[in-house]
């Protein structure tokens, strides 16, 4: 419904296209900081307006949430509940467990990318708006990588964790975090190098979106963080004892 609220609001919102441009140009540049906004956006494209008003926040905190709902409800849950008792007394090995509820988190997490990106494309075509495929195509890439390492990170404490609770409470707090840390280095000069540490700074939504490119290190990063948090998950939860 959001979607659609946006893609009926957009044909009004290009008509005055000029007006709103200007309107940016005179906004602090703290404030376009502060927002990941680049000065040079303009409102008439669909791309730049979705990247602005759905993609910079709405967007990544739909997937956050999720991600970190089903990474807890993976494995927290079930020994928060004491029901895996059950899920231990199968013939698998807990390796074969983790892999098996980490799979599953990643075919719902492509399902929702690739449902919440190209929603738009029948949308924009009912309201007869020009769009640009490809762009689609590169911001689903950096959802998917973005919403890989905020799972395998949520997994990650899932399995340390015996509680939803502390879950919630840690992966919460540690990207309640990164965003502060990436908003503070993007208004203060001298902690600027805290960028490096926040996920947001990576996920780069109006490259991929608006100039229909991801940033290597970008890539790098996320990737990087999916294996190693998935790796060290996927160790405790195979040597960590479990009251059953």
């Amino acid at each position: 419904m959001i979607i659609w609220m946006y893609i009926g609001m957009f044909p009004t919102i290009q008509e005055e296209a000029e007006s709103f441009n200007e309107l940016i140009k005179n906004y602090p540049e703290s404030f376009m900081k502060a927002f990941g906004m680049d000065e040079q956006i303009t409102f008439d494209k669909i791309e730049n307006f979705l990247s602005i008003e759905h993609f910079s926040l709405v967007w990544p905190i739909m997937m956050i949430f999720f991600m970190i709902a089903l990474a807890t409800f993976g494995l927290a849950t079930e020994i928060e509940k004491g029901t895996a008792e059950i899920m231990l007394s199968r013939p698998v090995s807990r390796v074969e467990i983790f892999l098996a509820r980490y799979l599953a988190g990643i075919i719902i997490l492509l399902i929702f990318t690739l449902v919440s990106v190209y929603s738009l494309i029948p949308l924009a075509e009912l309201h007869d708006i020009d769009y640009v495929l490809t762009n689609y195509n590169t911001m689903a890439m950096l959802g998917l990588l973005f919403g890989w390492a905020v799972f395998s990170m949520a997994m990650m404490f899932s399995a340390i964790f015996s509680e939803k609770g502390r879950v919630y409470m840690v992966g919460g707090m540690t990207i309640v975090g990164m965003y502060i840390a990436n908003l503070a280095a993007s208004l203060l000069e001298k902690v600027e190098n805290l960028k490096y540490i926040s996920f947001f700074h990576y996920y780069d939504y109006q490259a991929a979106l608006v100039e229909n490119h991801i940033n290597e290190l970008s890539i790098y990063v996320f990737v990087g963080v999916a294996v190693v948090c998935t790796s060290i998950g996927l160790i405790w939860f195979n040597k960590r004892d479990i009251a059953v």
